[in-house]
């Protein structure tokens, strides 16, 4: 039943476009339009391509909008991400999200305080997932020095980790 439901999906999301695609390709050349204007037609296929594009591989804003919900406060615009990673959501929209930002020795120095004052606690607990695993593969041999971490009520963990270097942090956010 999963797998009829999951091609229903599939030729629904892709069905839709090229269905779309195709009545404005005859639209226009019923009309004898200009041949050029048939290119028109990609657009609905051109936006599916882009939407799922950026549903599995999000954006630095994604990033950033997940720090401030972590943190409770703003990325500064000077920071490298070094690595992102993001699971694509389920159903109920949860999913998880990681990142490796070198954020700068100031930032990095002010930042346990501001997460103490959201509630996080430097108590060393991760929850691991091959996410987090696969991050800690592009760390650098840099190792963790410090670990804030919370769980709130409705399933959502939030964790900050410090590295040695003392301007790289690792931030994970995770939902279930």
């Amino acid at each position: 039943m999963f797998l009829l439901l999951l091609i229903l999906a599939f030729l629904l999301i892709i069905g839709i476009p090229i269905g779309l695609s195709y009545l404005i390709y005859r639209f226009i050349k019923k009309r004898n339009y200009d041949k050029r204007l048939r290119l028109i037609a990609l657009t609905p296929i051109l936006i599916m391509t882009y939407l799922i594009y950026s549903a599995l591989y999000p954006s630095e804003d994604f990033y950033r909008t997940d720090f401030t919900e972590v943190t409770g406060i703003e990325l500064p615009e000077d920071v490298e991400f070094k690595y992102k990673s993001a699971t694509y959501p389920d159903h109920f929209g949860d999913y998880t999200s990681i990142s490796i930002i070198n954020v700068g020795r100031d930032f990095y120095d002010n930042l346990p305080k501001a997460l103490t004052e959201k509630g996080l606690k430097e108590n060393g607990q991760k929850i691991h997932t091959t996410e987090f695993d696969k991050a800690l593969e592009h760390t650098d041999n840099l190792e963790i020095e410090s670990e804030f971490s919370m769980e709130e009520g409705g399933g959502v963990y939030y964790y900050v980790g410090f590295l040695t270097d003392n301007e790289t942090i690792i931030v994970k956010r995770l939902s279930w």
